[in-house]
């Protein structure tokens, strides 16, 4: 399976660029989880959730940020 260079949309993380992992069918995995940043190195991150959501026009997948868990 290839890697696919994905966009952030909304959230802690909003308009970065990251590598995800494509399914069977080529697509981007369906969910990620990236720890949050913390100022304090002994804190345990919450986790950040981002979903896939639309195909753009020039053909660079959107993960919408649906919430954090910890």
């Amino acid at each position: 399976m290839a890697d696919i260079r994905v966009r952030l949309r909304g959230g802690p993380e909003d308009g970065h660029e990251v590598t995800v992992a494509a399914d069977a069918s080529g697509k981007p995995i369906p969910r990620i989880t990236l720890p949050a940043r913390t100022r304090n190195a002994q804190a345990v991150p919450p986790l950040l959730i981002y979903e896939r959501g639309a195909k753009r026009s020039d053909g660079t997948w959107e993960f919408d940020y649906v919430g954090a868990e910890t």
